[in-house]
């Protein structure tokens, strides 16, 4: 059986690939460096890093809805969920440009390739806030700033709470 730590780093380095994250935070996500230099510039990375997951789930979200992906029974779940992911996205947006950044834009198009029906459109849910959790849970370590690192754990906690639905849901442990 293969290393856990590099199959979870691998899962997490796809979504992030997919979502389109930059370089600098897509390194660490991978495991290529332990660490990125404390400054302004990767609290940028970082911040757009986590920006382009949230498209992401909004954009996971949005197909799902507008698909009919969800039991009915789930779909105020889904979204109460994309609210937060939208949430989180405008409150980075607005930090990126009180720091003078240019925040990354949802890319045009997302392949989530053939989306599943019922538990298993879930089972994607479930698999991008587990990416987002994991994705946050390492990027935070890499944050200099207050404000944005305190954003940043309140994020990661919806993303826990988003996982631990869809867990629920699918019966799965949830601890």
């Amino acid at each position: 059986m293969g290393d856990p730590e590099v199959s979870r780093r691998g899962f997490v380095a796809r979504i992030a690939r997919a979502a389109g994250v930059a370089a600098p935070a897509l390194a660490l996500l991978e495991g290529r460096v332990r660490a990125l230099p404390r400054g302004e510039e990767t609290d940028l990375a970082v911040l757009y890093a986590s920006l382009t997951l949230e498209h992401h789930a909004i954009a996971l979200y949005e197909t799902g809805l507008r698909r009919g992906l969800l039991p009915s029974g789930l779909r105020a779940h889904a979204v109460e969920f994309r609210g937060d992911h939208q949430g989180h996205r405008d409150t980075q947006i607005a930090i990126a440009e009180e720091r003078g950044g240019t925040p990354p834009s949802p890319l045009s198009h997302y392949d989530f390739g053939p989306l599943p029906p019922g538990d298993g459109f879930v089972r994607e849910a479930l698999e991008i806030e587990v990416a987002a959790q994991k994705a946050y849970t390492a990027l935070i370590s890499q944050i200099r700033t207050r404000d944005y690192l305190l954003s940043a754990a309140f994020i990661l906690v919806d993303e826990v709470r988003h996982m631990t639905v869809w867990r629920r849901v699918l019966g799965l442990k949830i601890y």
